[in-house]
């Protein structure tokens, strides 16, 4: 697999070099199935085998699951699947051409920031864990035909420990398996000081609730499918956990004015919406559409914590540590048996890819030298002091095997012709945007990090959050690279 990856650079660069634009038809056969199966994946997380497509790829590769590699062999049925897939994911990407970003549209209509953001390059890092939210084993019963590409709950915790431990970081774990918590059960007596873990379930049918540090023998652990919407919310209390409205949006509109007491929010949920490889707009968990409630209920004075998601439910090929662990959080303090209260506090940021940075923001007025953290609320006189921290110290960390970086190296050719930059953005508790800047990411590493910092008068029961943008001027894109949760602001 190593040769084979090494060749594709080789006749990558090649092409480029000779001035060929790179397309869909030079694709590696892994790029293509790794998409495919990522398009094809529905609504609730289910990729159905008896779909054709999705049938011919499992029929003709043979794949390594513990290694996360796909072994090829050069036969008349494997170019039949290779041409298959090209004509498929050159339909979809004509569909997406067609279509515009609302999100990229009103950006380009926005003026200059009023407010000037100072930006540095600095080593100062932020000690802080990781908090993997939403992630499934195979105890979950879905995907049955699919069995062959869940992992157990053992499993699951070893590859995120070597995620860890490839990152000199620690962090916390919740599995939600629907309507059980036998994962945490399982995984109770092999637990290492580097990973924690939350006993944890996802609940429900019609409307999902993640419940996170419940207690043992809930009694209404079996019964979640039997409510819905704030029905759920209200039976879920008992279970004594930190409790998360999963993507509010896959099962129709679940309405903030519906979350009542609820503690959280997934405002983002899986890879499959920001994708890392693909120019194709793909439909799928209405990412956009939460976090603008999330945002709509903070104006109306509400405090739900904002938390990402993967959702883990089956490996899709190449594509293993990549779909387990993005997006994930980042808690800015490195006491992991205190995740459960920081979620309660609010004291938490996510990013929803390998390459962006872990966001720190905190604030304080000019009069006094304490800072306050995401979640908290800060109190003083005059003008407000804000900063937030980008630490860049686990994006140059190997994540995946060759497959995966066949995957990633291809992509890199394939948008060679995007002009990226990246936006940091402040926002108000009106959802109006406060200040801006751009900055370079080739510019930051493992030991040079950012620090944007910016003075404004701010006003009483007001807050202030941070977003990161991708922004892409030649395809005229933007993703969310991440967010913070908000520090709320009380003027005396």
């Amino acid at each position: 697999m190593k040769n084979l990856w090494m060749v594709l650079l080789i006749l990558s660069y090649s092409s480029l070099a000779l001035g060929k634009k790179v397309t869909i038809d030079d694709a590696p056969l892994e790029w293509l199935i790794a998409n495919t199966l990522k398009e094809k994946t529905d609504f609730d997380g289910h990729l159905h085998k008896s779909d054709p497509l999705v049938n011919s790829i499992f029929d003709t590769i043979n794949y390594n699951p513990h290694l996360d590699e796909i072994i090829l062999t050069s036969n008349k049925k494997t170019h039949q699947l290779k041409a298959d897939l090209i004509e498929y994911l050159k339909k979809n990407q004509n569909k997406a051409l067609k279509k515009q970003d609302e999100t990229y549209i009103k950006w380009k209509n926005e003026g200059l920031s009023s407010i000037p953001v100072t930006l540095w390059r600095t080593n100062q890092k932020v000690k802080g864990h990781y908090y993997f939210n939403h992630i499934h084993t195979d105890i979950s019963q879905d995907n049955e035909k699919l069995e062959f590409l869940k992992i157990s709950p053992r499993k699951t915790y070893t590859t995120l420990r070597y995620f860890l431990k490839n990152r000199n970081s620690t962090g916390t774990v919740a599995f939600t398996d629907h309507d059980t918590d036998k994962a945490y059960d399982q995984i109770l007596p092999h637990l290492k000081p580097e990973l924690a873990a939350l006993r944890g379930v996802e609940w429900g049918g019609r409307t999902h609730m993640g419940l996170v540090g419940i207690k043992k023998n809930w009694e209404e652990l079996p019964n979640g499918r039997n409510y819905r919407e704030e029905e759920s919310i209200r039976k879920s209390r008992s279970s004594q956990g930190f409790r998360i409205v999963n993507h509010p949006n896959r099962k129709g509109p679940f309405h903030y004015s519906s979350w009542l007491d609820a503690d959280g929010v997934e405002v983002w949920n899986t890879l499959l919406e920001n994708s890392p490889f693909l120019k194709l707009k793909i439909k799928r968990s209405n990412n956009k559409k939460a976090l603008k409630q999330w945002t709509e209920a903070l104006s109306l004075g509400k405090r739900y914590t904002a938390v990402a998601g993967s959702d883990f439910h089956f490996i899709v090929p190449c594509l293993k540590e990549r779909s387990l662990v993005y997006p994930v959080n980042f808690i800015p303090s490195p006491d992991k048996h205190k995740t459960e209260q920081f979620l309660h506090e609010g004291r938490v940021s996510f990013i929803t890819r390998p390459d962006a940075p872990k966001l720190t923001l905190q604030a304080k007025y000019k009069s006094t030298n304490q800072w306050s953290p995401m979640g908290s609320q800060v109190s003083g006189s005059g003008s407000l002091n804000v900063r937030l921290f980008g630490d860049f110290s686990d994006t140059n960390k190997r994540i995946g095997g060759y497959c995966y970086n066949t995957i990633r190296t291809f992509w890199r050719l394939f948008t060679f012709w995007k002009r990226d930059y990246w936006e940091i953005r402040f926002y108000n508790k009106s959802g109006d945007l406060i200040a801006k800047r751009s900055l370079r990411p080739h510019r930051y590493n493992s030991k040079k990090h950012f620090k944007a910092e910016f003075e404004f008068p701010s006003k009483s029961n007001d807050l202030i959050r941070a977003e990161l943008w991708q922004v892409n001027r030649r395809s005229k894109s933007i993703d969310l690279l991440g967010a913070t949760n908000p520090i709320y602001i009380k003027q005396q």
